[in-house]
């Protein structure tokens, strides 16, 4: 997985602001379910069956977000909803981007306006120029964090 494209993805750029309005309606909730310590149960709503892979990377803390996650992990696009365990993590609180990895390229798609073409996602709630630490962080609680893709 090409960790730079999720620090490119989520930086500020030329087209923020229209990703932001993108991302109007995106969010996560959380659910009751028990997770093991160090671990999170995900759930992701909206993926595209069976269309190449869905790239997550968790960051623990601020300083970290969209530059040095926690942990990865790649997994093969199966239903519309994916359900996994996501393990690695520490502290009270994550914060998680996701993007479906439609043609395999190992990076997240853009057109000339530098805005994704691909899915994607984010926990919490996105903000209004896209994803934030203070926005994408969820707590470590043992419930199951809910993220909806965009397209």
């Amino acid at each position: 997985m090409n960790l730079e494209t999720f620090a490119s993805f989520f930086a500020p750029a030329a087209g923020t602001l229209a990703l932001g309005l993108l991302a109007a309606g995106l969010g996560a909730t959380a659910h009751a379910q028990t997770a093991a310590p160090g671990c999170a149960a995900v759930e992701v709503q909206n993926v595209r069956p069976s269309q190449g892979h869905l790239m997550v990377a968790a960051y623990a803390s601020a300083e970290d977000f969209s530059k040095k996650p926690v942990t990865t992990q790649r997994l093969a696009a199966g239903e519309q909803t994916m359900r996994f365990t996501l393990c690695g993590l520490s502290g009270s609180a994550v914060a998680l981007t996701l993007y479906q990895d439609l043609n395999s390229d190992g990076k997240m798609s853009r057109n000339l306006l530098g805005m994704p073409t691909e899915p994607w996602g984010s926990s919490g709630t996105p903000g209004a120029m896209g994803p934030t630490w203070e926005g994408a962080r969820v707590a470590l609680d043992g419930s199951t964090v809910v993220v909806r893709m965009s397209m």
